[in-house]
């Protein structure tokens, strides 16, 4: 799509940072970051910081991760057109817009426990006329199993260990990917295999916000 030219230079160098520092190596989801730009899911107060790379606060605590994350993560779920996705907190929509391209005739379910972000998400979302997304206002901790087995499952906020839900509405060879860990976390990539899950990456030093519910923060 064609963004404004301001956006459009800033988009630019941010793209050119993140593959400078290997945070991006992947051509499609480089494409899915031109195709779904971030400034449409930022506050107006910071569209300024839009291609920062850095978090920037939306309501109710909570933040759009910083694109490195977003793009580091994104390329390990290895999303393939026609599957069925599954992303824990929308927060502002953004990652489920990026996971929505990516997935193309395939369906992104995003669940968000707090109505103000549901709304805006559903808007931001909107303006992009995005279609094959459904964002949903629930427990992201139980999962959604109305809609499972799932072929990945992204999950946007800390947990201390994987929701057991969340394991169990994944299908066989899928991946799951979530920050696991209480002040610092570990991105860790699980794949659900006949034998049992299995862990195919782990990276540390993360911080996000941490994930509630049921099966999430006490």
């Amino acid at each position: 799509m064609e963004i404004e030219k301001k956006y459009q230079t800033a988009l630019n160098d941010l793209i050119c940072y993140l593959r400078n520092s290997r945070l991006l190596t992947d051509v499609h989801v480089e494409t899915a970051f031109r195709n779904i730009p971030r400034h449409e899911f930022v506050p107006k107060s910071d569209l300024a910081y839009a291609y920062y790379n850095e978090p920037l606060p939306i309501m109710k605590n909570q933040t759009i991760s910083q694109p490195g994350v977003v793009s580091r993560m994104t390329e390990w779920l290895d999303v393939k057109n026609g599957q069925n996705i599954l992303e824990i907190g929308t927060g502002s929509g953004w990652q489920s817009g990026i996971l929505s391209y990516l997935v193309g005739t395939g369906t992104v379910y995003s669940i968000e426990r707090h109505p103000e972000l549901v709304k805006f998400a559903k808007e931001n979302l909107k303006k992009l006329k995005i279609e094959n997304v459904h964002v949903i206002l629930g427990d992201g901790s139980i999962g959604y199993p109305k809609s499972a087995p799932y072929d990945r499952i992204i999950i946007t906020a800390a947990c201390t260990e994987v929701p057991l839900p969340l394991l169990e509405q994944l299908n066989e060879n899928g991946l799951l990917l979530a920050p696991v860990g209480n002040t610092s976390q570990s991105l860790i990539l699980l794949q659900k295999t006949s034998k049992g899950i299995i862990e195919i990456k782990n990276q540390p030093n993360y911080v996000f916000v941490p994930l509630l519910g049921k099966f999430g923060k006490k």
